[in-house]
């Protein structure tokens, strides 16, 4: 007679890190100045440079996530 087999825990889940909603500016190439803001109400998403005041705006799916745009 044998013993029973011990089950082993199953490992942990990873996380999944959280992605940048702050950007450097492709026109001024200003570190960390593009804000995104995503509006899911009106299904709208802003990128808006806070130094030379340059912005762009798309159309915007369930799916889309700051660093789409």
């Amino acid at each position: 007679m044998g013993k029973r087999k011990s089950k082993a825990k199953p490992p942990p889940k990873k996380r999944m890190d959280k992605l940048d909603t702050v950007f450097s500016c492709p026109f001024c190439n200003h570190g960390t100045s593009v804000e995104c803001r995503i509006d899911m109400k009106n299904l709208i998403g802003e990128a808006l440079c806070g130094i030379c005041q340059e912005s762009f705006s798309t159309t915007i799916t369930a799916l889309t996530e700051p660093i789409d745009m």
